[in-house]
């Protein structure tokens, strides 16, 4: 069987040599070397292109993909962008509107979502001494990990994040 494979191989290579070397009835030969590099210069050129549009279908799958998987998770729409319109009246007032002034030229702004932040307002309530009760307390340094009042705090925080846990994990489930 191995003498078999070995004698196939070089009837093959045998054969393809042969054909840069007879000559068709028009005198050329059947192969030449130009021949080939041109054809495989085609052929790579042909798998570039491919592999590139293939390249260009995957990312935007994955990227179709992952935004479906972030907006499932989140149970949020994702935002496309908003137009606005901003004017300036004769008073010289700013105005923002969803709709185009209607007296006048106005310019158009497109909000993307995922350029805006919205940051939460802080606090302040504790900065002129009126903080409210249960917030922050203002006792004094523990002295040791060992004291009880750390400790206690140390499990209330943790039964808090505990039940905060289940919360979110019956919320996903109920959510699929």
């Amino acid at each position: 069987m191995k003498y078999f494979a070995y004698l196939t191989v070089m009837i093959l290579l045998f054969s393809v040599v042969a054909l840069f070397y007879l000559k068709r009835p028009d005198g050329q030969t059947w192969l030449t070397t130009e021949q080939v590099t041109t054809k495989s210069g085609a052929l790579k050129e042909q798998v570039v292109a491919l592999s590139n549009d293939a390249l260009d279908q995957a990312v935007k799958l994955v990227t179709d993909t992952s935004s479906k998987v972030v907006a499932k998770v989140t149970s949020e729409p994702i935002a496309s962008p908003t137009t606005i319109y901003k004017w300036q009246d004769d008073s010289g007032q700013w105005h923002y509107s969803d709709k185009p002034n209607p007296n006048g030229e106005s310019q158009q702004i497109i909000l993307d979502p995922n350029d805006v932040t919205v940051v939460a307002a802080e606090d302040t309530s504790i900065l002129k001494g009126s903080a409210k009760s249960g917030g922050i307390s203002l006792s004094p340094t523990p002295t040791s990990a060992y004291d009880p009042m750390v400790i206690k705090k140390l499990f209330d925080d943790a039964e808090q994040v505990k039940s905060q846990l289940e919360q979110r994990n019956t919320t996903l489930e109920n959510t699929q």
